[in-house]
């Protein structure tokens, strides 16, 4: 019997004609797919990247079927949520004379953005205005905003739960967040399908920097509070070093 995550001749071949593959590193390929993450942490609904030779499509659906997701929470209870995800592996040559799949990471998809869904999220949601002084000083930061969403999608009873202590530099850069906050129509929040009105968390980062300071645990702000909305899926199963 053929050991997991070794491929065939047949299945070398749909490697070599795989899009993801030419547009990959040497020896690395990307395998993109979509599920239906249940409360659970069950994957349902597998849809590997159709570009993907059908051997491969049969190998991620296979695979990730086996995984288990840690859910974002609402009043305290798991619920379903999507995934977009992608697994890069490494194309390794073995001593059969077959090649195997090694998986080096799981992360999201580079998504590739209509001009016209850009110009429309720059309406609904303006980027905030870097205060004059702290951008000539070089002063940033990250604030992070939970807020209700009134019946007209603009959001209501803003808190900034970080940082807790602000100083004289921070209430500036609060000051500008609230201001284009002002501006903002947001789609209400759905949990399985139905709209609930639960505390939405928003990261804002302020940064001359190519790369921004990294932003406080958000998962531990839901954790004590049930009425904020839920997080994404987090994958929980270790896959990092393991053949698909």
């Amino acid at each position: 019997m053929r050991a997991k995550g070794i491929v065939s001749l047949s299945l070398a071949l749909a490697l070599c004609a795989t899009p993801a593959l030419a547009q990959s590193p040497a020896n690395v390929i990307q395998l993109d797919f979509k599920a239906d993450v249940q409360a659970d942490g069950v994957p349902a609904n597998i849809q590997p990247d159709a570009s993907l030779a059908p051997p491969l499509q049969a190998m991620v659906r296979k695979r990730v079927a086996e995984w288990r997701y840690r859910m974002g929470t609402w009043q305290g209870k798991p619920v379903p949520a999507p995934v977009s995800q992608r697994i890069v592996a490494e194309v390794m040559p073995v001593a059969s004379g077959g090649f195997a799949l090694r998986i080096k990471e799981v992360s999201f998809p580079v998504v590739t953005v209509d001009r016209k869904d850009i110009d429309r999220t720059l309406t609904r949601m303006p980027p905030p205005v870097y205060p004059a002084a702290l951008l000539q000083r070089g002063v940033g930061g990250v604030l992070v905003y939970a807020y209700g969403v009134d019946a007209s999608g603009r959001p209501r009873d803003i808190e900034l739960v970080h940082p807790q202590d602000p100083d004289r530099d921070f209430k500036l850069l609060d000051a500008a967040g609230r201001a284009t906050m002002a501006r903002w129509t947001l789609e209400p929040t759905k949990v399985g399908g139905v709209q609930v009105d639960c505390r939405v968390l928003t990261p804002m980062t302020f940064s001359v920097d190519r790369a921004p300071p990294k932003g406080p645990d958000l998962d531990a702000y839901r954790a004590s509070h049930p009425e904020a909305c839920p997080g994404p899926p987090r994958l929980l199963t270790e896959v990092a070093g393991s053949l698909l």
